[in-house]
């Protein structure tokens, strides 16, 4: 229903990526291309999604961005893009992508927020048209699988697996170690920090400084969660526990009021999930600010620590209307050991009109 195929090879990927869309396209992959990746096919038709509208021309740049590579270079390697008319072949529209657009527009799927990410981690645009390899001082490339942890403060009981967040997507495809190695950090329910969790992620990070023998890279997520279900009701996901499903509730639809409308509710309880990330965010900032001044011990074996934050959309995992978790990015910076601090943020989610006001 989301595309036409040109090959047995284009079916094949689509098919493993288990993605879904809200508008169709066409798309066709030259065997041999190589910008190909693990997830970058699946992510296709959600950036894409209402093929054929204004925007078009913005979310061709915002692959190119996510794969890491230019228009020229996808077009020499075999990638092409063909977006077709939005009604073409269509059903209703699905309830979970309209509420997402709705009460969290700009959010992207966790596979291309991380795809995203790890882009502009690993390079620094020089100009429009050039850029150079992330490198520390020592010459060595930062966020290479050797040199890299990945940590996450998230929601204890998120039942999303944690191989599934973004967190997890970027301990796959940054470092050795995989999800094995992801570093969960002490941020109970709701995803807010307790104890000094920044003490746990210099010792961890100063241990892996040791195996590789150099500097390390952090990236750092953070952030609460909420869900949406099926009918797009914002505040409520359906879950599956031990064979039985279930309805989970989110601790903030208690931000909204006896009888309100639908809009009302979904409005209320995504304005309070923002302010959760809010607080959380003053709370994990002032962490890394105890320990992060130019020349202190923290920096000791580590040369860059990037943070990533934002509200994770949960969604059902089974059925039709079942897919990937969301991810409203909110934040995404990098202080390095010299005292220096740079947002990257407009580099990897700018072009998503995310809110100015929930970034503040």
């Amino acid at each position: 229903k989301c595309y036409n195929s040109w090959s047995n090879a284009a079916l094949a990927l689509f098919a493993t990526a288990g993605a879904t869309c809200t508008s169709s396209a066409v798309v066709a992959f030259h065997p041999s291309s190589p910008v190909v990746g693990r997830r970058a096919h699946a992510q296709l038709t959600t950036l894409f999604s209402t093929a054929g509208d204004e925007h078009a021309v913005s979310r061709r740049s915002a692959l190119s961005h996510a794969l890491g590579i230019s228009t020229t270079a996808a077009a020499a390697a075999g990638l092409t893009l063909y977006p077709t008319q939005a009604s073409a072949g269509l059903g209703a529209p699905v309830p979970f992508d309209e509420s997402v657009k709705t009460y969290f527009t700009g959010a992207l799927t966790n596979a291309v927020a991380a795809l995203r990410v790890e882009s502009a981690l690993r390079w620094k645009n020089i100009s429009d048209k050039r850029r150079v390899r992330n490198f520390d001082g020592s010459k060595k490339a930062k966020y290479g699988p050797r040199n890299t942890l990945v940590a996450f403060c998230g929601c204890k009981d998120d039942s999303t697996p944690v191989a599934d967040s973004v967190a997890g997507m970027l301990a796959t495809d940054l470092t050795n170690a995989g999800v094995a190695g992801l570093v969960s950090l002490d941020c109970g329910s709701g995803g807010m920090p307790s104890g000094n969790f920044m003490a746990d992620l210099a010792a961890e990070a100063k241990k892996l400084s040791s195996k590789a023998g150099g500097n390390v890279s952090i990236v750092l997520v953070y952030g609460p969660h909420v869900g949406v279900s099926k009918e797009g009701r914002v505040g409520y996901v359906e879950r599956r526990v031990a064979d039985k499903e279930d309805l989970a509730v989110s601790e903030y639809v208690t931000a909204a009021k006896e009888g309100s409308s639908r809009d009302e509710e979904a409005r209320a309880i995504s304005a309070a999930a923002k302010q959760a990330y809010k607080t959380i965010r003053g709370k994990v900032e002032a962490q890394i600010a105890s320990v992060t001044g130019a020349g202190g011990a923290f920096w000791d074996g580590i040369s860059e620590l990037s943070v990533i934050g934002g509200v994770t959309i949960n969604r059902a995992k089974f059925g039709k209307e079942g897919g990937e978790d969301c991810f409203y990015a909110l934040q995404a910076k990098a202080l390095t050991s010299d005292g220096e601090t740079f947002d990257f943020y407009e580099g990897a989610f700018g072009d998503r009109d995310i809110s100015a006001k929930d970034r503040e």
